[in-house]
């Protein structure tokens, strides 16, 4: 019956909805009838007919009212009202163009700003990967937040055959390559890179990704004898590079070097299992070019991750990896290792992360600057908030008039505060599309301030429901933090207010002043953020590094596996030759990285000198002729590496002072005989003494550095007066010239190097001073905007004041009196929360600082003195009009 009954109801309210003017119609015809017919009724009792039309009329409670009833019968009437509220909001809106538009674009930047967070946010870190049941994969971090080693390491090819073996019964381990970019080639010939990607064999089958063409990888392709040499193309690189070509199945591809035949391509939308990257290629794990170590427990080159079986307890899973962790280390890497990695091995430790949104390695390490950053917008957003409740609130103010009007008329309270609250929910939702707008733009502001990658980002950051569901959701929650305060306000008017406006306007100003107080206290801590942060990345550049990145061009250098020792010395040499024979060059050499993650690490001993306590690692760097002078490394004692130098005979080495401290002292360290641990065999002389650098890191501590004598060197370091566009030229005509297998990667300045290594506190610093600003300009024009609607409202009290003796002076030290008095509040109010933001955050805030206190008194203070003196040049200009108003005019004002 009830079903029945809905069935025949839900039509009619479909009808009564988008056929309005026709139900209207007939139901005015219809109760047209039903009055003739009781007007005839009474008539033939002997009425006349106005008497009977009258009590036709009163027998059915009014026409009109009948009509209502009707139509609260199908409860529509809702939608009906938002519609009409909607009509009349948007028609008030269009008669305050000045208001609107205002009020939007301050949404609009509140609201873009979150959003554009928000998508990189969900792009990077909470986007799910397109696989079955993406929650029951889970990431084995080896990590460790202790010494020299903090960070994130990899797994050797025995221990992740290990977890395999031991996780079987809680789950599949399977493996993965840093993605990487390879050179791939048809025809014999490799002429294009892309991004490849070494997997265990299983990788497939756990993810349940399956083929569109041909078939993925099993496990029988990648074992312990070396694997087959096949290949899995991605759906969108098949298409790309193929053309959808299914003949490309059996064919033969060299990546990086190394033949395999294609066998199937991998179903559309699965494109890896880092967001980031797009991987074209997958080949087995042991197949992979150049692994011929791995069998070798020291030598760390996959990550892992695991699919857990349902109903397994993640706490469960990781405590039995770190057992089977620990007594690997144990057994395996401790015997053999040095001091300072013991100490490394010690502290690492197994954590089973939720990897559904797959590895997300960017989102992962720009995740607390991102998550600073959008906690610093919603604080801008909350100003926004402030302001424009402000703006409504002088707006209702003016509107007094129609407002009681309504009331007078029979609206209800409640029907002006949801015509009211219809009208900022609109507004906010018109802020909320420009703000979507802004933030595809502002989305790629954010990736472009990210530092470069050999491979493309691969981010989908266009707008998805989530986004769309996010920013209308942000759109409502600030329609009522800022409009349904003043809308239930402004409803509670009362009639007889008509004839005391005073008491009104002292009212709205006050609730303005708390608001603007509110706004100050919310800007101050984000100027105090921002200023920690600009502080810390000025220390950071200004930081010495040991050398001088200052015009120096880098560039690395690439070439087919198998070239001879002897043909790359040889090609070095003649690039370095040509390059310095350019005017405006002033050296080129060449050796490994010398910022981030170049060089290796040994054990050293000093012959004749024990090595004092158990720490005898030190970092090494290959330097050729020149080396120290390209980079402007100082030499302290004897002499720089030469070309002499290369034959090794007799073999040396320079070192750093660190290390001419730490184990001579006092003594001089020329002339000292070392012995590294990868020679055994050889024992070099030190020849001279540099400075000490940070080679791996403004933020790392100097390690103690042996520089040896390099033959060839896989990085070249250009010192020019020349511009980085025209030096490139010259750099790959002579790597050509000199031999055409040689290939030139990421030529960049080594300045752009060394500030890749802060780019999160790059990131942070711009954006966060950026944000700080705008949240202190929205406040500077709301103060402007209430102390203006104030001055306004008090143009007779001015002109009486001026009247009866006052000066413009004493005028204009009135209002800013008054103001001062909210600013100082306010500016209380922040400095109070912005000390108990620092301590409640102080061990997340500190790690993303350097040479700062976060309770700096210095930067505290003049973010306060800042602040006030904005805030007072806003209240200002309005304070200089009102001392310059005409008493007599004043005293006529109304």
């Amino acid at each position: 019956m009830r079903l029945g009954k809905w069935l025949y109801t839900i039509p009619l309210r479909l009808r009564s909805l988008f056929g309005r003017e026709q139900v209207e119609k007939d139901l005015s015809d219809e109760l047209r009838d039903h009055l003739e017919r009781k007007t005839e009724e009474y008539r033939a009792r002997g009425m006349t007919q106005r008497e009977a039309h009258r009590r036709a009329r009163l027998d059915m409670d009014g026409i009109e009212q009948t009509k209502e009833k009707c139509r609260d019968a199908r409860r529509l009437n809702w939608i009906q009202d938002l519609i009409q509220n909607l009509r009349f909001g948007l028609r008030m809106l269009r008669k305050s163009p000045s208001f609107t538009a205002v009020a939007i674009l301050t949404l609009a930047l509140g609201i873009g700003a979150n959003t554009a967070i928000f998508t990189l946010l969900h792009a990077s870190l909470w986007t799910p990967l397109p696989v079955t049941d993406p929650k029951e994969i889970f990431h084995l971090m080896r990590a460790s937040s202790e010494g020299d080693f903090a960070g994130e390491f990899s797994y050797s090819y025995p221990l992740f055959q290990q977890f395999s073996k031991i996780g079987s019964p809680w789950g599949e381990v399977f493996a993965t390559e840093t993605v990487g970019s390879g050179t791939l080639g048809l025809n014999g010939a490799s002429n294009e890179r892309v991004a490849g990607e070494a997997v265990s064999g299983n990788f497939f089958s756990v993810l349940n990704v399956g083929p569109i063409v041909g078939r993925v990888l099993e496990p029988q392709d990648d074992n312990v004898l070396g694997g087959n040499h096949v290949a899995v193309l991605s759906y969108a690189f098949w298409k790309r590079r193929f053309q959808s070509d299914a003949s490309v199945l059996g064919r033969r591809i060299l990546y990086d070097e190394t033949p395999y035949t294609v066998v199937g391509i991998a179903r559309p939308g699965f494109t890896g299992i880092d967001q980031e990257v797009s991987v074209d290629v997958w080949v087995p794990a042991t197949a992979a070019a150049g692994r011929g170590w791995r069998p070798d427990p020291n030598l760390n080159w996959l990550r892992l991750l695991v699919r857990l079986r349902d109903g397994v307890n993640p706490g469960r899973a990781q405590a039995m990896f770190e057992t089977a962790f620990r007594t690997h280390v144990g057994d395996v890497l401790l015997p053999s290792a040095s001091p300072r990695f013991k100490q490394m091995l010690e502290a690492q430790h197994i954590t089973v992360r939720p990897a559904a949104s797959g590895l997300a390695t960017t989102g992962r390490k720009y995740e607390k600057t991102l998550l600073v950053l959008f906690a610093v917008v919603a604080v801008v957003l909350l100003i926004s908030c402030a302001n424009i409740a402000n703006l409504i609130l002088a707006r209702n103010a003016a509107r007094h008039h129609e407002i009681v009007v309504r009331l007078a008329l029979g609206a209800s309270r409640a029907r002006v505060a949801w015509q009211l609250f219809t009208e900022n929910l609109t507004l906010s939702l018109s802020g909320a599309f420009v703000g979507l707008l802004l933030s595809v733009w502002g989305t790629r502001v954010l990736v472009s301030l990210l530092p470069s990658s050999p491979l493309p980002m691969a981010f989908n950051l266009q707008p998805d429901f989530v986004v769309f569901g996010f920013s209308t959701g942000v759109a409502v929650a600030t329609a009522i933090l800022f409009g349904l305060g003043p809308a239930l306000r402004a409803s509670r008017e009362k009639l007889e207010m008509t004839l005391h406006s005073g008491q009104r306007v002292i009212g709205s100003a006050w609730g303005g002043r708390l608001l603007l107080a509110g706004q100050l206290a919310l800007s101050l801590p984000l100027l105090v953020g921002a200023g920690l942060f600009v502080e810390t990345l000025h220390n950071l550049k200004s930081s010495d590094l040991g050398f001088h990145a200052e015009n120096v061009t880098t560039f690395d250098l690439s070439y087919p596996k198998g070239t001879s020792d002897d043909r790359l010395h040889q090609a070095c040499a003649e690039i370095k030759q040509r390059l310095q024979s350019h005017p405006g060059v002033i050296v080129a050499s060449y050796g490994s990285s010398v910022y981030g993650d170049g060089g290796w690490s040994s054990s050293v001993d000093v012959i004749g000198n024990p090595s004092p306590g158990k720490d005898n690692d030190v970092g090494l760097i290959s330097a050729g002729p020149g080396f120290f002078e390209a980079i402007a490394l100082g030499l302290l004692q004897g002499r720089n590496l030469n070309s002499q130098d290369q034959a090794e005979k007799p073999p040396v080495a320079v070192v750093n002072e660190s290390f001419a401290r730490h184990y001579f002292g006092s003594n001089s360290a020329i002339g000292q005989r070392i012995k590294l641990g990868f020679e055994p065999q050889v024992i070099r002389e030190i020849v001279g003494v540099v400075r000490d650098a940070k080679h791996y890191g403004v933020r790392e501590r100097v390690w103690r550095m042996v520089y040896l004598p390099a033959r060839k060197g896989d990085s070249f370091f250009v010192r020019s007066t020349l511009n980085t566009q025209l030096l490139s030229g010259a750099i790959r005509a002579d790597v050509a010239a000199s031999d055409k297998v040689l290939q030139v990667e990421e030529l960049r300045p080594l300045e752009t190097v060394v500030n890749d290594m802060i780019s999160q506190e790059r990131l942070t610093a711009l954006l966060s001073s950026a944000f700080g600003v705008l949240a202190c300009l929205i406040a500077a024009i709301g103060l402007y905007g209430v102390v203006a609607y104030g001055v306004s409202r008090r143009t007779n009290e001015f002109g009486i004041r001026m009247t009866l003796g006052a000066q413009r002076g004493d005028i204009r030290t009135l209002v800013l009196r008054q103001t001062l008095a909210v600013v100082l509040c306010g500016v209380a109010i922040g400095i109070g929360g912005s000390l108990a933001v620092v301590r409640l955050l102080s061990s997340a805030i500190n790690g993303m600082l350097y040479g700062i206190k976060p309770t700096d008194i210095s930067l505290f203070m003049g973010s306060t003195i800042s602040l006030v003196a904005l805030a007072l040049l806003a209240a200002f200009l309005p304070a200089r009009r009102a001392s310059r108003v005409d008493p007599m005019v004043a005293l006529r004002y109304e």
